[in-house]
């Protein structure tokens, strides 16, 4: 299998490149072409992505061609999709960039409960087709994140301590081998391969589909409360105390912002900072209204909790829909004591960030079995997530620095362990991974991709190996 050395096409793959361009349904884009900077753009437009060439594919025999060339020359293969999370794959070995966003088909079968999706699906439009039906995805907080991406690497959902992780309802997936076969893996055929697509973050097989378990559900009652941030260390407080009794029916956060004065974001909030809780909560109107009566006593500011449909989650969190620059980082917290509360409102009221959460976990995301993927449970019951805002170099060096001031003020409840959605940076990957699932993951990685050709966001090899 000849190799290709360094970052440049040779001129024997450049020719390969034009000669798939003319097989696929979809695109080659190569470095010179018109379109060449738009398309390497991840969604994180701090995030420079330099692969060799970009495939847009609109058929899973257009992955397979993909697949095929990359065989042929040696060339490794990483993926977007919505293009989140994209800023620890590595761009040191020659790599193609396949962007599966024009594959968008999306079926439902309202009797199984269930949905196919392609692997260029966004988050909302599968949400509002699973409504229909009065069914509904396990869906996180951005309307704009790639299903796949999302579910591959866990998938915290507003419906997730009643109903688990969003890899763990994957019941089928299509995939394309590094060898250039299609199969489909699902727990009766290929079930090692099965396994580590559910949370592996994508990095032994290139996805052309998925199919979900779906939850039937009309409607919830979720929103958000505001207060001035100078009541950040009260708010939180109260919120810490109230979720020691919910059940697992209601899904919280309590959150920090420090707004820009940005048209993403609604009038009345632009410019300001506050500390938010937000929550989502299944069952009936009146139930909810009086669940959330403690945190409601603390008159807020702002209240915008109604019943919705399940597809208007994403509103909740008011996550921009549009590309931005940005850094961050999150991990996952043993605890979250008053002292932990007074540490983060210091580290983060006044600094550049744009954003702190700190999300209740338990319930069914803590819940293991044997028919779970390598994502099995989340054992911890918070994870923090914090980032900024960065439209210039020195921003992003001063965001880098406060995230990670974020983390440093948090050390005494971390618990060394990351949740793979959430973590932005370089890191072990035993720390994602308990090491036993870690082993059994590389293991299945040498067995179905032996010369390392995908790579997805944090990278299936030895942390020794990545640092050198």
């Amino acid at each position: 299998m000849a190799a290709v050395d360094g970052g440049m096409a040779t001129d024997d793959v450049t020719r390969s490149l034009r000669a798939l361009d003319a097989r696929l349904v979809g695109d080659v884009i190569l470095e010179g072409d018109s379109t060449w900077d738009a398309s390497r753009k991840a969604w994180n437009l701090a995030v420079d992505q330099q692969p060799l060439a970009i495939i847009l594919p609109e058929s899973a025999a257009d992955v397979v061609a993909t697949v095929q060339l990359a065989a042929e020359h040696g060339l490794a293969i990483a993926f977007n999709a919505g293009g989140h999370n994209a800023g620890t794959i590595g761009w040191d070995d020659p790599t193609l960039l396949l962007k599966t966003e024009r594959m968008r088909g999306i079926q439902i079968d309202p009797a199984r409960r269930t949905a196919r999706v392609e692997a260029g699906v966004l988050a909302k439009p599968l949400a509002l087709a699973a409504a229909e039906h009065d069914l509904a995805f396990l869906s996180g907080t951005s309307a704009d994140v790639g299903v796949a991406g999302y579910a591959l690497g866990g998938g915290l959902s507003w419906l997730g301590r009643r109903h688990g992780l969003a890899c763990n309802s994957i019941v089928a997936a299509e995939v394309v081998l590094a060898d250039g076969r299609p199969v489909r893996a699902d727990r009766d055929t290929e079930p090692d391969l099965f396994w580590a697509i559910r949370g592996g973050g994508g990095n032994v097989a290139a996805v052309t589909a998925l199919e979900f378990e779906l939850v039937p559900l009309k409607e919830v009652y979720a929103g958000a409360m505001f207060w001035p941030i100078e009541r950040a260390a009260e708010v939180l407080t109260a919120w810490r105390g109230w979720i020691d009794d919910l059940a697992d029916t209601c899904q919280s956060l309590g959150r920090m912002l420090q707004l820009p004065d940005a048209p993403f974001l609604p009038e009345h909030l632009r410019g300001r900072s506050f500390v938010l809780v937000e929550a989502a909560i299944i069952g009936s109107e009146a139930e909810a209204v009086d669940l959330l009566r403690p945190i409601r006593a603390l008159e807020p500011e702002f209240d915008s909790f109604t019943m919705m449909p399940p597809s208007d989650l994403s509103l909740v969190n008011m996550d921009p829909e549009e590309p931005l620059p940005y850094d961050g980082d999150g991990t996952l917290l043993d605890a979250f004591t008053p002292e932990a509360i007074d540490r983060l409102v210091e580290a983060f009221v006044g600094s550049p960030l744009l954003h702190v959460e700190v999300r209740q976990l338990g319930g069914a995301l803590a819940a293991s079995s044997p028919d779970h993927g390598v994502l099995d449970a989340i054992e911890q019951p918070f994870v923090l997530f914090t980032f900024g805002l960065a439209f210039d170099p020195e921003m992003l060096i001063a965001v880098e620095d406060h995230a990670q001031r974020i983390l440093e003020a948090m050390a005494p409840w971390d618990s060394g362990r990351r949740y793979l959605n959430f973590t932005e940076t370089r890191v072990d990957p035993r720390t994602i991974y308990p090491e036993a699932t870690f082993d059994r993951l590389l293991a299945v990685k040498q067995r179905y991709d032996p010369n390392d050709m995908f790579r997805a966001n944090h990278p299936v090899r030895r942390f020794e190996e990545l640092a050198g």
